[in-house]
């Protein structure tokens, strides 16, 4: 096997293309964009040229093959991370999660006990429930119990869940409490906050998304033999003998190599393939039940500088954060302030007219920064991503494939596919690792890309094998 194609340049692709050319393989990207990175991507804004991110997007030092992914091409360093997390409240009240330097667990408990959006009741409840995650049996029915059942079975106060939970689970899951199942619901705050003491660390990019993945992988790519090709869409695949002949771009080209990954989103990953290679093969079938979850993202500029933190967290609101992207991007100071927000599942909010969601959103910034009152907002910007990501939902562990296809030249790389992540960039880059990693299986060579998960240390590791002698007994 010397050629593989990958279609879809978002995370995934990226990462399955750039294992592969490491492997000694020659790899090329067909991407319809013309910038690569896909849902964690920016465009190109039509009267400036300027690249803006779709959606605001971060990650955490627990997501550990992301990580190795920059590393890999080169850009890291343009992320930058921070060991407090801000939180502000419809009160006017700021709160922060920030480490304190004792042992994991504990590393960030003194700054939990002065969170002042919480009540003394409600911070008993929470840790009475990080508690009964960390002690809780690894068994299967955890993947069909949704997480906010589970918070009422722990008795849970409706403020710990409006204030703490909820805000983490439904930005890190993009779902509501109701849609996450407890397995994906406890991955989030085991790995994330519980296990090591720099796990919740938040990354946030110093340069646009698209800029973050466009040039260091083609330049990745070029030094190895590879190619990247944008604005190029793949209109379907061809198969002969149970396997991809080729794949015909919309140009009419008709593009051959020995071995295909498909990064693709699994609704389109079904309408590529011919019909009678999906109908009725449970691998395809099950892609069927997978939902979507959407997301908002809405761009303010300022005509003058705004008192706000890199990111802060809005508790009680529709707006979910509030991100500076003028401190983010280094812009000069004085130019004015340029802020991007989040709103993470909420369909209600998306089915509304983007004036309707701007109105929300500039109500949400005036209330959580009174000096935007007095500045004049100069332009915005909003976007919906109806089919953000994959609904975390009860059940969907059971419907998300493996990387290994039953076309036996075609490999799956997403993050729907099955990483053991709910949907983020983490598991996107998992599962082009992954995709890699089968490939070269079949060709004879094996080869590992995971990256490891950090371990757990302190008091974490006592917890860890507790919960593995749970899972022998």
């Amino acid at each position: 096997m010397k050629r593989v194609v990958v279609i879809g340049g978002g995370v995934a692709g990226i990462a399955a293309a750039t294992a592969l050319a490491q492997a000694g393989l020659t790899v090329e990207i067909y991407e319809k964009r013309p910038l690569l990175g896909g849902r964690a991507s920016s465009f190109i804004e039509r009267e400036t040229g300027e690249r803006l991110d779709v959606c605001q997007h971060g990650t955490m030092r627990c997501c550990t093959n992301l990580a190795d992914l920059l590393e890999r091409l080169g850009v890291h360093d343009c992320i930058r991370y921070f060991d407090v997390i801000e939180f502000l409240d419809s009160a006017g009240r700021r709160s922060a999660i920030a480490g304190c330097g004792l042992p994991a667990p504990l590393h960030t408990s003194l700054s939990f006990l002065a969170f002042r959006s919480l009540g003394l009741r409600d911070k008993i409840a929470i840790a009475r429930g990080m508690l009964a995650m960390v002690r809780a049996k690894p068994e299967p029915g955890y993947e069909t119990l949704d997480i906010g059942t589970w918070f009422r079975r722990q008795r849970q106060t409706e403020r710990a869940i409006r204030r703490f939970w909820e805000p983490v689970l439904v930005s890190a899951c993009n779902e509501d409490l109701s849609r996450i199942s407890c397995a994906h619901a406890f991955k989030i705050f085991r790995d994330g906050f519980l296990m090591h003491p720099r796990a919740y660390h938040f990354g946030i990019p110093r340069v646009p998304l698209g800029t973050l993945y466009t040039e260091p992988t083609q330049r990745f790519l070029q030094r190895r033999g590879g190619s990247v090709h944008l604005r190029a869409i793949v209109e379907r695949a061809h198969l002969e003998e149970g396997r991809i002949a080729g794949i015909t771009l919309a140009s009419g080209r008709l593009v051959t190599a020995d071995a295909f990954v498909s990064a693709l989103p699994f609704d389109l990953l079904l309408k590529l393939l011919p019909p009678e290679a999906t109908r009725g093969v449970p691998y395809f079938e099950n892609l069927r039940r997978i939902e979507f979850s959407p997301i908002i993202g809405v761009h303010l500029w300022f005509d003058r500088p705004i008192d706000c933190p890199h990111a802060v967290a809005l508790l009680d609101r529709p707006t979910d954060w509030i991100f500076n992207k003028t401190l983010n991007f280094d812009l000069p100071p004085g130019s004015g302030a340029y802020l991007s927000m989040v709103i993470s599942a909420d369909r209600e909010l998306t089915a509304r007219t983007n004036r309707e969601i701007l109105e929300q959103v500039i109500a949400d910034v005036h209330a959580a920064l009174p000096q935007t009152r007095s500045a004049v907002l100069l332009k915005s910007q909003v976007l919906k991503e109806r089919k953000a990501t994959f609904s975390p939902m009860p059940g969907v562990e059971s419907l998300r494939p493996d990387q290994r296809s039953p076309i036996e030249n075609l490999y799956v790389a997403g993050e729907w596919t099955r990483t053991g992540w709910p949907s983020t960039m983490e598991s996107a880059a998992r599962s082009g690792y992954l995709a890699a990693e089968r490939l070269l299986e079949d060709a004879g060579r094996s080869e590992r890309f995971l990256a490891p998960d950090l371990a757990p240390q302190g008091l974490a590791r006592l917890l860890d094998g507790y919960r593995a002698a749970l899972r022998r007994a």
